[in-house]
This record gives C-alpha cells, structure tokens and sequence, in this order.
C-alpha cells in the first residue's frame, strides 16, 4: 500500500509498504481522509513529537470504512464508516489504576509511536472505532480528534455559569474551542486573531472578534478591558507562542486562570511578573491530547454544536502530502488542510 513513511524524525516520504495485517480484536480501516495536524506533523519532519518512535506512520485525524474485522469483531462490520480514537492505554501502570489514563505510563498514540491514517489502510483495535452517521462525509469525521482534544480542555477549564472568556489565536482549535464555548455557560466569548477572516469565522458561530495589534502595545487587551475594567474570568491560549501566553494574564481579574492549548517549542520561556502573579492568585494550567472524548466530540458534531466542515481550506492527495504540508506552515490563511489517501 501507499503510506507516508518516516524512518527517522525529518527523513519521511510517500513510499510503497506491506498493507497492516488484522489481529483478531483489530480491523482494517481504507482511510478516506485524513486531516493534518499542523503541531505534530512539523515535529515529525523535524526533530519528532516528544511522542513520536521510528519508523512509523504519521496520522493521528482519520475517518474511512472498514474493509477486513478478526475473528473476535462482533459489533462492527465491513462497510462500516468509521473514524478511531488515536489513544492506547496500558491500562497497568500507576496513572491508569488511580483512573488517570491520559497520563498513562506506556501512552501509546496513533500516528505517533503507532502506525497511523497517513496512508491507504490503517489497523485499529476494536474497542477505539466509533461509527459515524451515513450523513457524515469523511472530512469532517477525520477531525473527531482535534474536537476531543477541545473537549478534555473544556473539562479542564470548567466555565462556569456567567462568565466572560477569552480565546486567543484563531486556528482550528481555537475556532472549535470558540464553538464550544459558545454552546457552554459562558456569558461572553472573545476570539483574538490578526486575520479578519479567521475573526469572521469565529463570529459567525457566536464569538466576538477582536483583532490583534501586532504593534506590541496589545491594542486589543485595552479594548477587552475597556469592556471588562476588572478583567475577565479566563483565557484560552491557542498560540503555541510563549510571549502571548506571559501577555495574556494581563487579561484576567483577580483569580482568574490561563490554560494553556498549543503546544510551545521546547525550552521556550514565558516571562512571568510572579508578584502580579501572586497577587492576583491566577491559576495557569495546560491541556493536553484527550482520551475518552471521542463520544461526545461525535455528538457536539452531530448536534451541529461545533462545525468543524467550515475549518477545510485546502484538499490533497497523499502523493502531494508535502505541497500540503508547506501550505500549512507558511499560508497562514490556512486551517485544516486534509489529505487523501
């Protein structure tokens, strides 16, 4: 089968490999699409993820049918359309006995130190596939991942009834993050973004664009706090940019919290005031990856709560996985681009 291959972190292409094989609690999945995460798939032709082991298969965001079940598959059947979640879990190390699975010891992920949907076919383990409706293209089905990941943050901010939130940075998770704000017990959601597209996006699902001031005197704080004087209840920073997350407790009011998204470089550093920081007893805590969440991701999906069709710039082939790769990371009017194997 056709896959993109990486036999080391930076030395990956689109190859000819032996089509994965199906257990007896696995089946075979013929990818339809697959969408690329911008974050990981950088790390993978650079230095890897933090995650990553090679030789492997990238693609943690895909949908298909499934073409082959084992022997021990009795709930799910040939033909089935279908979208998997990335995550295995040993379910025998420390983390997983106290019921804290996404910090599993042997944290096994799809398209990172397992095979993954970058490629015509993709093995599953049964228990990680969730059917999708018949009304559902695979597009939008690739990208349940990316709307779990937005839900384990949204169990992690845990807005409460009232409130006025901030997302900064109006990328795809930022834009599914606003979604979901829109639909929870927040009373006034913000998106910052410098793209007036990316802001109109953002409002046509119920938030408030505000554009950012890249002059560095954060023109855009000043108009939140003119609005908000004592500031706001939390910020999400979906930037993956070390100084916008020192920035953005100037935003909040007296014990307010910061999660933190988008992953950073490594050893990048926030430079933070920790006298306002203690005197404001801010909370700043992150969010990473989910497990568990792909149920409900498929439900706020289904129930139109979260769009994620909308978030679809550009389509490729697999054989141009490089072409869409480079759009990714320098046309910045981009979102989610999906490839197609």
């Amino acid at each position: 089968m056709k896959a993109l291959y990486y036999t080391e972190a930076g030395k990956g292409a689109i190859t000819e490999i032996p089509k994965p094989l199906c257990g007896d609690d696995q089946v075979i999945i013929e990818v339809k699409s697959a969408s690329i995460c911008k974050g990981v798939e950088v790390g993978h032709a650079n230095n890897g993820t933090g995650l990553s082991t090679y030789p492997v298969i990238p693609g943690h965001e895909f949908a298909g049918v499934i073409t082959e079940v084992g022997k021990n598959v009795t709930k799910l059947k040939v033909g089935d359309r279908v979208t998997a979640d990335n995550t295995e879990l040993c379910d025998d190390c420390y983390f997983c006995k106290q019921d804290k699975p996404l910090y599993c010891e042997n944290f096994g992920s799809i398209g990172h130190n397992i095979n993954g949907g970058f490629a015509e076919y993709v093995v599953v383990k049964k228990e990680k596939i969730f059917k999708i409706p018949d009304d559902m293209d695979f597009n939008t089905a690739c990208m349940t991942e990316p709307v779990a990941c937005c839900i384990h943050a949204m169990d992690r901010l845990n807005v409460q009834y009232g409130e006025v939130v901030v997302v900064v940075g109006g990328g795809p998770n930022g834009q599914i993050l606003s979604q979901m704000l829109c639909h929870s017990n927040a009373n006034k959601v913000f998106l910052i973004d410098k793209h007036p597209e990316k802001l109109a996006l953002a409002e046509a699902h119920g938030a408030i664009g505000i554009q950012s001031d890249t002059s560095g005197e954060l023109k855009h704080f000043k108009k939140i706090r003119e609005m908000y004087p004592l500031g706001v209840d939390a910020v999400i920073d979906a930037t993956g940019n070390a100084q916008s997350i020192a920035d953005d407790f100037k935003l909040l009011k007296t014990g307010g919290r910061l999660l933190q998204y988008a992953v950073t470089h490594e050893g990048a550093i926030a430079p933070i005031d920790t006298m306002e920081f203690f005197l404001g007893e801010f909370t700043y805590y992150a969010t990473k990856a989910q497990t568990h969440c792909f149920g409900r991701a498929l439900d706020a999906m289904i129930s139109g709560d979260v769009d994620v069709k909308s978030l679809v710039t550009s389509e490729y082939s697999l054989d141009d996985y490089f072409i869409a790769l480079d759009k990714t990371i320098n046309d910045r009017s981009q979102l989610k681009i999906v490839i197609h194997p």
